[in-house]
């Protein structure tokens, strides 16, 4: 049976370490910028319409 190189394994390493660097970069940008920038807005729940009560 063949060993697996060397470098192959620390390629994979090394892919999958940068997804994580990237996806933690990417949780920290949408934190920082992600929200909507007027304070002044509705929230969307705010703009829903509420049902009238159902006649009894």
């Amino acid at each position: 049976m063949e060993k697996t190189p060397k470098t192959a394994i620390r390629g994979m390493m090394l892919y999958v370490l940068a997804l994580l660097v990237l996806g933690v970069l990417a949780g920290a940008a949408y934190t920082i910028y992600g929200h909507p920038a007027d304070p002044s807005e509705r929230p969307a729940a705010e703009t829903i319409p509420q049902k009238a009560p159902a006649p009894q």
